[in-house]
């Protein structure tokens, strides 16, 4: 992200809260039993809000001025 300002180029995120589509696990691997893995692959927040990682939320605040 912060390349991605530096250059002045747009982007979005595909899996903002954690939910149906299942996008915190990565490509053709959920768990079988439906546990959280040690990496989320694409979501930012959980399904209450709350960020999944807050130093990952704080870069984006940080680069969006906010």
């Amino acid at each position: 992200m912060p390349l991605l300002k530096q250059e002045n180029v747009g982007a979005i995120n595909w899996g903002l809260v954690e939910g149906k589509t299942n996008t915190k696990y990565a490509w053709e691997t959920p768990l079988a039993d439906g546990s959280e893995p040690n990496e989320w692959f694409h979501e930012v927040f959980r399904k209450d809000g709350t960020p999944y990682r807050q130093d990952e939320t704080g870069l984006i605040r940080k680069l969006n001025d906010k």
